[in-house]
């Protein structure tokens, strides 16, 4: 076991690297019983717990811990579940001390933070071996509503619509609910079995989920309106940044995201029995986010280990937007990271096969009026990088299929424009999550997912002067 520096009372344990990297078994390993009613004692259970304030979803981190120190793990999940349907996700992807739960604990001041993830995971996977009854669901308005696209948006909104008594059927265009979650979070981070258990939750609360389903193709929206009260549009991000230089159309350089969809979108098991891509051995990807990580320790593993995979990074390590954790778990399993370069060419062989990329080297330049500084070249000072695979993720925008299909007003990047009660151009459709912002965190999306749920029920119900909530009655 490796056992890292981490938050919580108790050392954080890993698989060790040199086994992990080949293969696609969860990589952090969970707290014991003792464990977690030890870290859950640990917590001052504060007056005011900011922890709370900081989750997206406002998890009752305090509620959880109070329950989990005496071991009554029953309370303590049914305390957690009335805002989130995705505990074992969450617990596992959320970057906890990047402005989250963890980094808002007052402990942290003094020493370490309560392991809040790890006390999440432990109850979680406790109630999938312990099942517990669904959540309370509000008798049957006679209200139908369709939600447009079971990431976790989606999953969030449906979930919380149905807790209201309204019939909800998800429409979802790949063959897995789940989204991002499904297909774009390795198995060594997220195991599917735990989300594919959790959209299943969902399901025996009521809600319809029909997935290889393309609105705006299969059926219309127009049709989702004949036959629904209101519908909630989640679908997400998809449209990827591209790179425009020269030699971006050569062979062997392909979307980080469709590489993680390609690998995982049927199963891991699945892609091995018959793999699609051959990376070689010298991997690089572009990128300094998560999805980046994701892409070079997939590679990683798909190579067995042996394979040479780099990230470049334009940003310096200091600036970097990815989980800590993360990062850290690549350079154990020896991911290279090359800071603070720019992909100016790629160059390939007689076969159209790119073999190299050729990189500037750049610096931190100077602040600008607002504070900001950007990176900047230096003159002269290009390297290369050889490369049999270059993988790029330098971030997606929104999913614009459907506004395009139907109509729907836009803002930037396609977002579908709402307004401040989630309104979109089309009346009776609402829009919430990625789709209307751009890329980001699983649970900031749940958020939004679940405040356009709260808007639409409030519309159904003429609360909309009210905004009464759920949790509120």
């Amino acid at each position: 076991m490796v056992e890292p520096n981490r938050v919580g009372g108790f050392p954080f344990h890993k698989a060790d690297a040199e086994q992990r990297k080949k293969d696609f078994s969860e990589v952090q390993q969970p707290y014991s019983e003792e464990e977690v009613m030890k870290e859950a004692e640990r917590c001052l259970l504060c007056g005011t717990p900011v922890c709370i304030d900081a989750c997206p979803v406002l998890l009752d981190v305090r509620g959880m811990n109070e329950a989990a120190a005496r071991g009554d793990f029953k309370t303590s999940y049914e305390r957690i579940r009335e805002t989130n349907p995705l505990l074992g996700v969450t617990a596992r992807c959320c970057p906890q001390l990047q402005g989250l739960c963890e980094d808002a604990c007052v402990l942290r001041w003094s020493g370490q933070p309560i392991a809040i993830g790890l006390i999440q995971r432990y109850i979680s996977d406790w109630e999938r071996k312990s099942r517990q009854p669904p959540p309370s669901i509000a008798p049957d308005t006679g209200k139908k509503v369709a939600v447009i696209g079971a990431g976790p948006a989606g999953l969030a909104a449906s979930a919380l619509l149905r807790r209201y008594g309204h019939q909800v059927t998800v429409y979802e265009t790949s063959k897995m609910p789940g989204g991002t979650a499904w297909y774009g979070v390795p198995d060594y981070h997220l195991p599917k079995e735990v989300l594919k258990d959790e959209i299943e939750q969902i399901r025996v609360m009521g809600v319809n989920i029909k997935t290889s389903v393309t609105v705006g193709e299969d059926i219309t929206l127009s049709q989702l309106r004949d036959e629904n009260d209101a519908i909630l549009i989640t679908t997400g991000s998809k449209d990827t940044v591209k790179l425009d230089i020269p030699g971006i159309n050569l062979k062997g350089i392909i979307s980080g995201y469709d590489f993680l969809h390609d690998v995982f979108s049927e199963g891991v098991d699945d892609y091995l029995l018959s793999p699609k891509y051959d990376l070689g051995n010298d991997i690089l990807v572009i990128g300094g986010g998560d999805t980046s990580l994701d892409c070079a320790r997939t590679a990683l593993r798909l190579t067995k280990g042996r394979g040479n995979v780099t990230v470049l990074c334009l940003q310096p390590e200091t600036r970097l937007h990815v989980d800590p954790i993360m990062l850290q778990e690549a350079k154990e399993e020896g991911v290279k990271f090359q800071f603070l370069g720019q992909t100016k060419s790629f160059e390939g062989d007689s076969n159209g096969h790119v073999t190299k990329a050729v990189v500037n080297k750049m610096t931190v330049g100077h602040s600008d009026q607002s504070g900001a500084s950007h990176p900047q070249a230096i003159p002269n000072q290009e390297f290369i990088i050889p490369c049999s695979t270059v993988l790029i993720a330098i971030g997606r925008g929104p999913n614009s299929f459907l506004q395009k299909r139907a109509g729907i007003e836009t803002g930037k990047r396609n977002a579908i424009a709402i307004t401040e009660d989630y309104k979109t151009s089309i009346g009776g459709v609402f829009g919430a999550g990625d789709v209307t912002s751009g890329e980001t965190l699983i649970v900031k999306a749940m958020e939004k997912g679940r405040e356009g749920a709260q808007r639409v029920h409030e519309y159904l119900m003429g609360l909309e002067s009210s905004h009464t909530s759920f949790y509120e009655k």
